[in-house]
């Protein structure tokens, strides 16, 4: 591993060797084991580790507790959800107000209350008979 290559993990993962990508670390630490330079450059970056840990900031108790008193306080203060009646589960089926059920009642009385229709007997729809139609129409 060339030195270039190992400050751009030692940039990307950190001082902690067992970050780094597997195929990579056995390359590093042989890497660290000869070379001075690669051995500083890890002590600087745990060093930088270090110092970015520590500058974390832990939660703050008190504010934590503010926090969740008042998410509990606005919970309890919410109306609970209405309980969906028999209407809500029947709009998605009646879509514009009802208007399409209207229209299908309508469609069913219509033709309920027609005429029979003239091909209710035995009506000869064989092919000779369809071909003779056909010509008859020429």
């Amino acid at each position: 591993m060339r030195m270039v290559r190992f400050a751009d993990l030692l940039d990307s993962h950190g001082a902690d060797l067992a970050r780094w990508p597997a195929a990579e670390a056995p390359a590093a630490r042989a890497l660290l084991a000869e070379s001075p330079e690669a051995q500083r450059r890890l002590r600087a970056a745990a060093r930088l580790d270090a110092r970015l840990r520590a500058s974390r900031a832990g939660p703050d108790d008190a504010a934590l507790a503010r926090m969740r008193a008042h998410v509990a306080r606005e919970v309890a203060r919410s109306p609970l959800p209405a309980r969906p009646g028999w209407r809500q589960w029947l709009r998605p089926l009646l879509p514009m107000g009802g208007g399409a059920v209207l229209a299908l009642a309508a469609c069913g009385v219509w033709l309920s209350l027609s005429p029979p229709s003239p091909f209710t007997g035995t009506a000869d729809f064989s092919a000779p008979r369809q071909i003779a139609m056909i010509e008859s129409t020429d």
